[in-house]
């Protein structure tokens, strides 16, 4: 198989371990190693002013392709494109008022998708959120999913999928080319429309079933292993 792009989720995938935010140090070396022999980029559901710095820092360099927001937004080169003429912001206000719920340190640097801090059970606020979207009508508007790190609502016309999609369409390639590699459910759906989904191997039980490939090894470390065997291999 051909892969002429490899996208990276962050947070579980590039960190040491799911639920920590710290970033693996082997990743990083490898990603470092192998950016000038195959495409990289990145897919997260942080703020794009985070996904920027984040290419800086771990040496992907400015002209790395970025999808952040969980697929609302887009940046190739220095074209910024947003998948949704609807943002969350509002509503999740709303939210954090009728269930007592907080925002995200990234609350304030966020377009479309909207997140929420959650400490304990997650699934357990996603229910929440999505019973008082039901309550105020507009549960057909918004998706509801957990990253593990936090809540995130975003427009429902919005999703990695769709966005790797218009990504491969702005860049010219064919997604059949593309690989990604991730770790929790928000990332499962996108495995079905590129060549090869890689679920880390602690990944959850929705990334795995779904996934072509996982890892042997977990998060940063299972990133480090799949770019390894991917540049070893061409």
């Amino acid at each position: 198989m051909t892969i002429n792009l490899v996208l990276l989720d962050v947070d579980g995938t590039l960190t040491v371990d799911r639920g920590n935010l710290a970033l693996d140090p082997d990743a990083i070396k490898v990603i470092q190693r192998v950016k000038d022999k195959v495409k990289l980029g990145l897919v997260t559901g942080n703020a794009l002013i985070v996904a920027e710095t984040l290419t800086r820092y771990i040496g992907l360099g400015d002209d790395s392709p970025i999808i952040a927001e969980n697929g609302c937004v887009i940046k190739v080169g220095s074209t910024i494109t947003m998948l949704s003429n609807l943002s969350a912001r509002e509503v999740v206000d709303e939210l954090i008022k009728r269930l007592g719920l907080r925002p995200t340190y990234q609350y304030q640097c966020r377009y479309l998708d909207i997140t929420i801090d959650v400490v304990g059970d997650d699934y357990g606020v996603v229910e929440r959120i999505k019973d008082e979207l039901r309550r105020m009508r507009l549960s057909d508007l918004y998706d509801v999913e957990t990253s593990g790190y936090a809540v995130h609502v975003r427009p429902r016309d919005c999703s990695k999928a769709k966005a790797i999609a218009k990504m491969c369409e702005l860049m010219g390639i064919d997604c059949s080319t593309v690989a990604f590699i991730g770790d929790s459910d928000i990332d499962a759906e996108a495995f079905g429309i590129i060549g090869l989904g890689v679920a880390v191997g602690n990944a959850t039980k929705r990334a795995k079933e779904r996934a072509k490939l996982v890892t042997r090894n977990p998060s940063g470390k299972g990133v480090a292993e799949f770019l390894t065997n991917i540049v070893n291999s061409t």
